[in-house]
């Protein structure tokens, strides 16, 4: 092997070994950069004002959202802080804009969430966005149109698949595959390079 093809192999194995390590640092990045700016400022403020100094430390503001986040956690596990909860929602969704706003972000982060995910237990090949072609979907429920079966389908983009499509297709025409939900979404982010690729069950419908 030539000097020229080694180097060109190993530079490219380096590549991509550092890739996810660099993309997840920066997102990492992204999250904390975001947090410091949105509370860091007002607790430098609190700090200054009970210590009369500045005492204030970079990364504190990312501790307490962890902790904050937790306790709320902690509070909306029991009867009496679902209660709560659930009061105060109500009078969020009264609000006419931030009603609009808090409901879209809610429905979007429940559909990702660990039990909606697992309840997305179908996965399938539809033909989308053009005969002949197929995308990765997930059955999400099923309806009756005109006394025929049609499901609703969503299909992910990649690699971002909180975004994507959902699609009524009459069930006699999806192919359903032998493929956990979490291998799906893997194959899709990952831009079909995953080894846990789509196989046919021998279901059509």
């Amino acid at each position: 092997m030539s000097v020229a093809k080694h180097l060109k192999k190993k530079f490219i194995t380096g590549l991509f070994v550092l890739i996810p390590l660099i993309v997840t640092a920066y997102i990492i990045y992204v999250v904390v950069s975001f947090i410091e700016g949105f509370i860091g400022p007002a607790l430098k403020n609190i700090f200054f004002q009970v210590f009369q100094r500045e005492v204030y430390v970079t990364g504190t503001a990312c501790i307490i959202f962890v902790v904050i986040t937790y306790l709320t956690g902690l509070f909306v596990s029991n009867y009496f802080g679902k209660t709560l909860f659930s009061r105060g929602e109500r009078l969020v969704k009264r609000i006419p804009i931030v009603k609009s706003i808090y409901g879209s972000v809610k429905d979007m982060m429940e559909a990702f969430s660990s039990e909606k995910i697992k309840s997305f237990k179908e996965v399938v090949l539809i033909e989308f966005p053009f005969q002949g072609r197929y995308a990765i979907g997930l059955v999400t429920n099923r309806v009756e149109i005109g006394g025929i079966k049609h499901c609703a389908v969503f299909v992910p983009t990649t690699p971002n698949p909180t975004s994507g499509y959902i699609i009524i297709t009459k069930e006699e025409e999806l192919l359903f595959l032998d493929m956990a939900t979490d291998d799906a979404l893997k194959y899709i982010i990952s831009l079909g390079t995953s080894r846990s690729g789509p196989i046919w069950n021998g279901k059509r419908s």
